[in-house]
């Protein structure tokens, strides 16, 4: 008989434990793979701890929440997309800002076409075109019959062409987390063609494609894939073309924006750290059904108590690293660009535009 109850509260135990598991994973909304990444890199070299971004200045404090990413003008005026939907304009000297185009959503990836126009990532509503006088029209909403669910980082090429990134067809903005955590490759890296108006995709089953940034040739691109915490160069010209490979890997945080100095270098903005807790759990793919539960990731997570931007040459070599390893200053840090002496720092966390005095590492 005891043995009996015995065989009857392991299977009860079983059943209960069976069906919260299931509960979990229904919870999650995620289908996991494990993620595996070669181990965190030491923080010594080029890597080595500092707090260079503590040393920024705040650019228009409390009217700018969430600003993503930032393109410049000509004068030197600088735009960056909001989280209230606006795109706005900050003028460096004064710290002045002023709405310029309400496009809704949350507008991240910006880069100026060749007619005055900026051109919008817009996760939802795809790839936007603002012309001068502000009219909005969409250039491209889908590709290959897939709806874009997180139209994300931008660059635009000497002949017009314009290469941009679907970070997911999955999941959206709000839910962006889930897929850099479930570890598939539902990105896509796109080329819009203005002379036919069509959108061709280059390169399928990437891992959160996510910022896009040309070469000072414009012979290849690079572009983050977050969830690999790693670049990729995709070959525009030569005998490579329409190939890629790694340009830098095991990077020491999830790369998002990528942009070009215009001469020598790139510099990577790094929206999420990395620690030896972190990297391990991702490695078990059950584990990852958990994380993805309401409040569980944001509590291991060390995104929101960091700020890191690498500079890399165009041979993938890291030259200079800046962060504020304390969060204290400026976090989650999405874009790094570079305009004469400065760079200026979007980010999610906070409702300013960072300004670094740039210093030689």
């Amino acid at each position: 008989m005891a043995l009996a109850l015995l065989g009857i509260l392991a299977l009860v135990i079983s059943i209960a434990a069976s069906a919260t598991w299931s509960a979990i994973t229904r919870k999650s909304g995620i289908d996991p793979v494990a993620s595996h990444w070669p181990p965190t890199p030491k923080m010594e070299g080029v890597f080595a701890t500092n707090t260079l971004l503590q040393e920024l200045d705040e650019l228009g404090v409390g009217e700018l929440p969430g600003p993503e990413d930032i393109a410049v003008d000509d004068n030197g005026v600088l735009y960056t997309g909001c989280a209230d939907g606006w795109i706005k304009r900050i003028f460096p000297e004064t710290g002045e800002v002023q709405n310029w185009v309400q496009v809704g959503g949350h507008p991240l990836g910006l880069a100026w076409g060749h007619h005055g126009n900026l051109l919008v990532c817009e996760p939802t509503r795809g790839l936007l075109n603002v012309t001068a006088d502000k009219a909005l029209e969409v250039l491209s909403n889908e590709a290959d019959g897939v709806k874009y669910k997180l139209t994300d980082g931008l660059d635009v090429a000497k002949d017009g062409s314009i290469y941009f990134t679907d970070a997911t067809h999955k999941f959206g903005m709000n839910t962006s987390d889930l897929d850099i955590l479930q570890g598939r490759p539902n990105g896509r890296l796109l080329k819009y063609d203005p002379s036919t108006r069509t959108t061709t995709v280059l390169r399928k089953n990437m891992y959160f494609a996510n910022g896009v940034a040309l070469s000072a040739k414009q012979d290849f691109l690079v572009v983050c894939e977050t969830s690999m915490v790693r670049c990729m160069k995709y070959w525009l010209q030569g005998e490579r073309e329409g190939t890629m490979e790694v340009f830098i890997d095991n990077l020491p945080g999830h790369p998002d924006n990528i942009r070009h100095n215009g001469r020598d270098r790139f510099w990577i903005g790094l929206v999420a750290g990395r620690t030896r807790l972190t990297d391990t759990l991702v490695k078990i793919a059950p584990l990852k059904h958990i994380l993805a539960l309401p409040g569980v990731l944001q509590k291991i997570s060390a995104s929101s108590k960091m700020a890191k931007v690498l500079a890399v040459g165009e041979d993938g070599v890291p030259l200079a690293f800046y962060e504020d390893p304390t969060g204290k200053s400026i976090a989650l840090v999405t874009t790094a660009l570079e305009v004469g002496d400065y760079l200026y720092l979007g980010n999610l966390a906070r409702n300013y535009v960072g300004k670094l005095k740039l210093r030689q590492l």
